[in-house]
Parts: structure tokens; C-alpha cells; sequence
């Protein structure tokens, strides 16, 4: 090889290595979504994409279903490193796409957004049903309690859902509300955005209780001033034989992710 067409070649590989980079930056996108969230496009989307979520010693994995995703930023003020991944084989998966997102003034309003796992905007039947339960309700406790006095009554367990469940589900709040039936995600996601669109702020909430094996999602709620906790899910297995208290001891829980 000629020392000149070697010299082209060279120069020829470097050109399509930058086009290649910058083709493939295209087909990704990760960008600050206010003061509270993270938005991440994809091109490519499904059961083998995932993003990850970084800040400190905290990672948080999200799904990449419809290849655009908007991501809440609970973790506070701060760098986040955001990563799109593509499963390659078993557990392993490689980046995509690497970005850092700075979040100034992460404020309590991160849960009023309409984000992954509490996609809430656009649902029609989701708000038609808020307006129905706290229609002429003046408080924010009186709209929570017609909220969770709703689910309890309403929301059936989907035992045959729990047991054929994809790993990159996230709940479709029109379906929940259409079916009346679903997991303690379903519950914990729809408790939480018909709060949200009630302009009252809900956390999901991810972990275990005290009495409960399985690993298990309920609800975080601002209500006069602090955090409490509420369970859907399993008031609504124990509404046909004893009252429940809306409000739940934080000694019965562990949380492990909040969102």
C-alpha cells in the first residue's frame, strides 16, 4: 500500500467514525425537563432497552417503552449521570449513550409530575374519575380519603398479571381504571396520579412489609404538613373482613426506591 492511498484511508476511517458518532448522538437525546425531571429519546425501544439513573451511590434502572421517557429527579439538587442501555445477553448491557444533567432547585413539586412510573397527563379516564371523587370536596384530606376509599372499594388483585408480568412494565392508568384489577404497582401508580392531578403532592413508593415476603409497592402522601404513609394494596385484601386505618405505621415498612 502506497504511502498516499494509505494516507486516504486513514483519513477516509476517521470521516466515517465521526459521521458514525454523530449519526448514532442522533438516535439518542437526554435533556433537563425543568427544575424536576430528566426526559430520554430513543429511536431504538423495548423489552431490551433500559435507562439508568445515577446520582451519588444511588442508580436507579427505568424502562424505555415508547422511546421517549420522562424521568423524575427525586434524588435532589445535584449531577445526574444518565445512561441509555441495551441488553446484549443475560444481565449484561451496553451504553448507548452517556450524558450529565444538572438539576438546580429540586423541589417537592418532583411529585406532581407526570413521569415514570406515574405517566398521569393525558389519561382521560383518570381524570374524569379524579373530577367524579373530589368533585365539591374542599380539603386535601377529604380528597385523599374519597381517593383511597375509591381503590380499596374498587381495585380487584390480579393474581394471573403478577404471575406472567414483563420486566419492563409500567402501569397504564386508563387500563387500571377500565379493568378495575391489578398489582400493587397498578394500585400504588394510580393512588398516586389522581392525587397528582389534584395538584397534591404522592410519592410511589418501592420496598417490603414488616408481614409481607414479596417485595412490594405502596404510597407516600403530603397531608397537613409531613409524609404518611398509605397501603391500597393491602387494605384493599383486608376491606371484606376488618377496617383498616388509611394512615400506616412507618415501622411496618422498608423502603428501598421512591419515585
Amino acid at each position: 500500500m502506497s504511502k498516499r492511498f494509505s494516507s486516504l484511508f486513514f483519513i477516509l476511517i476517521f470521516f466515517i467514525s465521526i459521521l458514525g458518532q454523530a449519526f448514532g448522538a442522533s438516535l439518542y437525546s437526554i435533556e433537563k425537563l425543568g427544575d424536576i425531571g430528566i426526559k430520554v429519546e430513543s429511536t431504538k425501544y423495548g423489552s431490551n432497552m433500559r435507562v439508568m439513573v445515577e446520582k451519588g451511590n444511588e442508580k436507579y434502572y427505568y424502562s424505555l417503552n415508547d422511546g421517549i421517557e420522562e424521568l423524575p429527579a427525586q434524588l435532589g439538587s445535584g449531577k445526574y449521570t444518565v445512561k441509555i442501555l441495551q441488553n446484549t445477553s443475560g444481565n449484561k448491557y451496553k451504553v448507548l449513550k452517556k450524558d450529565n444533567v444538572s438539576i438546580s432547585n429540586n423541589s417537592i413539586d418532583v411529585y406532581l409530575s407526570s413521569s415514570q412510573p406515574i405517566y398521569w397527563k393525558n389519561k382521560d379516564k383518570l381524570i374524569e374519575l379524579a373530577d367524579t371523587l373530589t368533585k365539591d370536596l374542599t380539603t386535601d384530606r377529604e380528597r385523599v380519603e374519597a381517593v383511597y376509599r375509591y381503590i380499596v372499594d374498587n381495585i380487584k388483585y390480579d393474581y394471573n398479571k403478577i404471575n406472567t408480568i414483563s420486566t419492563d412494565y409500567v402501569p397504564d392508568l386508563n387500563e387500571v381504571i377500565i379493568s378495575k384489577k391489578g398489582i400493587c404497582y397498578d394500585y400504588s401508580a394510580l393512588f398516586a396520579g389522581i392525587l397528582r392531578s389534584e395538584g397534591i403532592h404522592a410519592k410511589l413508593v418501592k420496598g417490603y412489609r414488616s408481614n409481607l415476603s414479596a417485595y412490594h409497592a405502596w404510597n407516600e402522601v403530603f397531608l397537613d404538613g409531613s409524609w404518611v404513609i398509605v397501603d391500597t394494596t393491602y387494605d384493599a385484601a383486608l376491606s371484606s373482613v376488618q377496617s383498616q386505618s388509611m394512615i400506616k405505621s412507618v415501622d411496618e415498612y422498608n423502603k428501598v426506591r421512591e419515585y
